[in-house]
């Protein structure tokens, strides 16, 4: 009961205005005149993607702004391939929010991108298995202002469908369907779901084939809310966990066990500690009806500083790994691979230079 008020306490706050720059004329052909949110409203996380359908987990980078590049380093299984093939020059400009998933259900991954603010565009680009086609609209009204999008099968169709979080005190949660060509139109299937400043997550945590949405707290609270997809909606959210992902911890879904169902993970990293001091990764399994911490750290010291983590299958095992992505000038990916009980470091980097700069990385937790 003490958790659910301080929840509420959280959905009562008031949702943020949307600021962003003025419009501006595009400078070359393809690129979106206008420049829907500034690059700093809230942030997203994404699942890792399969491009080219070989069953391990690629990486992605979105250059966004006015290039509109996007790179992908495939796995090999024991690190990431090449020094990253330019697989689209016009995808995911500005602040766009790109994230990955196979929206048309042929095995490969594709890629999305979310435009926000006042023209809610959702383009996606379909995997050849070398490169992205060319970039369609496929809806035109989705996720509009600074509602957070994500991506999850939801009705288990084998396509992947998107999911719009609203939060605040309104906290609707809106899917849209993919037909494999296009999007549906937005429907609600949840009235009160996310309230707050929570951080959503979507995926199949009960193992029926559907993902789910969960919503982690954080804060003082930390408390893991989940309600489970019936394929038509989202059912009455219940409470799987009373401490997990606390203060200011990054969370994330992947099922890093191997049994079909997604677990919960927590990355405990502080974008302004240095990088000494330790950022421990915890996890706390899904037994189906509820979230069981794990007594130890799954991996004593992650993706320090101002690394991102990701979470993927990048040896194609079956069991989800961990990634850090270092970005800036050293642009280092490093992984973790998961043994089943606890996260094991790969000596050596899976990447020297890749998600240089500011650039985007997927699968990538960015809050």
């Amino acid at each position: 009961m003490q958790v659910l008020t301080a929840v509420v306490a959280l959905g009562a706050m008031a949702a943020a205005h949307v600021v962003g720059p003025a419009p501006d004329p595009a400078d070359r052909p393809g690129v979106p005149a206008d420049r829907p949110l500034s690059a700093a409203v809230d942030g997203f996380a994404g699942r890792a993607g399969d491009f080219d359908g070989d069953r391990r987990d690629d990486v992605a980078a979105f250059t966004r702004g006015e290039g509109g590049d996007v790179y992908v380093a495939r796995s090999t299984g024991a690190r990431f391939d090449g020094i990253g093939d330019l697989w689209s020059d016009t995808f995911a400009f500005w602040s766009q929010a790109p994230l990955a998933g196979d929206f048309d259900g042929d095995g490969r991954s594709d890629v999305a991108a979310f435009a926000r603010g006042g023209k809610p565009t959702v383009t996606v680009a379909l995997s050849t298995g070398r490169s992205f086609g060319r970039s369609r609209v496929w809806t035109t009204s989705f996720a509009p202002n600074v509602e957070i999008p994500a991506v999850g099968d939801v009705n288990g169709d084998g396509r992947d469908d998107i999911v719009a979080f609203r939060r605040g005190s309104d906290a609707v949660v809106s899917v849209a369907l993919s037909t494999g060509r296009s999007f549906r139109p937005s429907t609600p299937w949840h009235g009160h779901f996310a309230t707050g400043p929570s951080v959503p997550a979507v995926g199949d945590v009960n193992g029926d084939g559907r993902d789910d949405v969960v919503a982690f707290t954080r804060g003082e609270s930390a408390a893991v809310a989940v309600a489970l997809s019936t394929g038509r909606t989202f059912g009455r959210a219940a409470w799987w966990s009373g401490w997990f992902a606390e203060d200011r911890a990054l969370p994330g879904l992947g099922d890093v066990n191997g049994d079909g169902r997604a677990d919960a993970v927590a990355f405990a990293r502080d974008p302004e500690a240095s990088p000494e001091q330790g950022a421990e990764v915890t996890v706390a399994l899904s037994t189906g009806r509820t979230f069981r911490r794990m007594p130890a750290p799954w991996l004593g010291s992650w993706a320090t500083g101002g690394a991102v983590p990701g979470i993927g299958d990048f040896n194609g095992d079956g069991r989800d790994d961990v990634a850090a992505f270092t970005r800036g000038g050293r642009a280092d990916i490093y992984v973790a691979l998961s043994t089943g009980r606890g996260f094991r470091q790969t000596p050596a980097r899976w990447h020297e230079y890749f998600a240089a700069a500011t650039e985007i990385p997927q699968p990538g937790i960015l809050w």
